[in-house]
């Protein structure tokens, strides 16, 4: 009773994920489609997108496994089906780390170096490709030349686990970990710095509307930089969740387990939520959408607010 529930409140949280961001990415769409300059808009695009790739394993098969008590594709978490099912999210796991790099050079090159020209969509889109490529690659290194240690979906532990009955040592831990902790170090002293940057920027004084422009662009980029450091920040979550659960409540219990997959499904819910609720362009977007029924249209003053009206003296 008690692995089902899990397994359904695991499911209803990453449906949650997908929902929010299929949502948030039709608005997205239209707001990139509307100007881009600094490609922000296509970094977010592609950040939702790939973590809808694990919602989705999620959906599909890995809370299934749970509800089901079955691995469904397979015999063991080691077997093919399972194996590509866990394949798929190491992916998206990997590849979110390039893209959290490419939202931290995106900032890092507005703000502090002021380099507003150099992100371009052929840039970004050459970016996605080779880090698609590498991510693709890892998977493939792990499953072949290092597959002792593995983190696989295993629905009798409620979460992931660590197959190593020679107890070899775990060369993919050796790699990863370094990488990761590096990659997050760096990533959170460069929005440090951006933060700094933006604390310590002149105040313009002049009212021209150049000007009021110009701020208005720079609150916009602000903004942004809030809105990317989140993503990172609920990145970090994941991958502490994934390495301090054990330390914390020991490999033996249900809960070292339980907690990754969920906070993993959490950043995938989060990450759509920030650019619904912080981003004013997407909101402005959503909320003209929603109303867009109500919205009062005023063509001139014979259907003025949209009303028709009749002719007076009919009315008598």
């Amino acid at each position: 009773m008690f692995k089902t529930a899990v397994g359904y409140f695991f499911l209803q949280l990453s449906i949650i994920g997908l929902v929010v961001n299929l949502g948030v990415l039709i608005p997205l769409t239209r707001v990139m489609k509307k100007g881009d300059k600094h490609c922000v808009y296509m970094i977010a695009i592609i950040t939702i997108l790939n973590d809808t790739i694990n919602l989705l394993v999620n959906c599909l098969y890995f809370a299934p496994t749970i509800i089901a008590s079955s691995y469904i594709l397979g015999e063991s978490p080691s077997s093919a089906g399972p194996l590509l099912m866990s394949s798929i999210a190491h992916f998206s796991w990997y590849n979110g780390i390039f893209v959290m790099i490419l939202m931290v050079i995106n900032r890092l090159t507005f703000f502090v170096f002021n380099k507003t020209n150099m992100f371009t969509r052929q840039r970004v889109i050459i970016f996605f490709s080779i880090s698609s490529l590498l991510s693709f690659s890892k998977v493939v290194i792990d499953i072949f030349v290092t597959p002792c240690c593995l983190v696989l979906m295993d629905h009798q532990k409620f979460g992931f686990t660590v197959p190593n009955p020679k107890n070899e040592t775990d060369w993919t831990d050796v790699v990863d970990s370094p990488i990761e902790i590096t990659v997050f170090s760096v990533s959170a002293i460069s929005y440090i710095a951006v933060f700094v940057k933006i604390r310590t920027e002149p105040v313009n004084l002049e009212q021209s509307m150049d000007s009021k422009q110009q701020e208005k662009i720079r609150a916009r980029e602000r903004s942004v930089a809030v809105q990317f450091a989140f993503i990172s920040v609920f990145l970090m979550l994941s991958y502490a969740s994934l390495k301090l659960t054990p330390i914390i409540f020991g490999d033996a219990h249900i809960e070292a387990n339980m907690i990754s997959p969920v906070c993993f499904a959490l950043n995938g819910c989060a990450i759509g939520c920030v650019f619904m609720f912080m981003n004013e362009e997407v909101k402005e977007d959503l909320l003209k959408k929603i109303f867009k029924n109500n919205t009062v249209h005023s063509e001139g003053g014979e259907h003025a607010n949209g009303v028709r009206f009749e002719q007076p003296e009919l009315m008598i």
